[in-house]
């Protein structure tokens, strides 16, 4: 690998929040080894069963990690945001690929290789404890999803992922733009697109959102967020 691209490299792994305090020295000898990928929408990077060389950090674009059924039904349990990482938790133990990687936007990722990511956890015990906690948040997230999916309501779980979507707390009304298209959004929050938009309907009709396609305003984001976590829509 050029000097040129092992420097280009090293500068965004260096902006992620996973590599911001990994020493320069160490980040350098990982981005020597690392691939910088621009991967066109609708690519599938792996699917469920092959084999695990790596993980992946996304620069930006958007990653759909998902199940599928032999039927073709789809269960989507993840969608990976710009400086995110994924695929880690194969690296520790020999296994393949227990979910499928499609590529929804144009985007541009890193490849990092098992060996190389290995080297750095044996030289930087502040990196070991950012992977492990990075790891533990998605336990974390993971349990917080069978909650949802078990003890809430389809509204309830609609109403709490509009809300999260607001990323700086406000004045009322709130834009925000779904990340994906409805038939994906819908699988992720565990419901069918026809309920995911009717149920739209229904918070619009309560005064709570304005939808426009993947556009949405939220009138009410406090209201929403009550609802979402169980109280009554007024």
């Amino acid at each position: 690998m050029s000097d040129n691209n092992t420097l280009k490299i090293e500068g965004i792994l260096g902006n992620l929040p996973l590599f911001r305090r990994v020493a320069r020295a160490q980040l350098h000898r990982l981005a020597r080894h690392a691939e910088l990928r621009n991967v066109a929408k609708d690519t599938l990077l792996y699917e469920r069963g092959d084999a695990a060389a790596g993980c992946y950090a996304l620069v930006s674009g958007l990653v759909k990690l998902s199940l599928r059924a032999p039927d073709g039904a789809e269960k989507v349990l993840r969608l990976v945001g710009a400086g995110e990482t994924f695929a880690e938790s194969v690296m520790f133990h020999p296994q393949p690929q227990p979910v499928s990687a499609l590529v929804l936007a144009d985007s541009r990722l890193v490849f990092l290789p098992a060996p190389a990511l290995f080297d750095l956890l044996d030289h930087d015990r502040g990196f070991a404890r950012e992977l492990l906690a990075n790891l533990s948040q998605r336990i974390h997230m993971l349990i917080a999803d069978i909650e949802s999916y078990s003890l809430s309501s389809g509204t309830q779980r609609i109403a709490a992922y509009l809300h999260s979507l607001e990323l700086e707390p406000g004045p009322a009304p709130a834009r925000v733009r779904l990340p994906a298209n409805k038939t994906v959004i819908a699988s992720r929050l565990g419901v069918t697109k026809e309920t995911f938009s009717r149920l739209l309907h229904e918070l619009t009709a309560q005064g709570l959102v304005e939808v426009s396609r993947r556009e949405i305003v939220l009138r009410d984001p406090q209201r929403l967020a009550e609802l979402g976590r169980g109280a009554k829509a007024n």
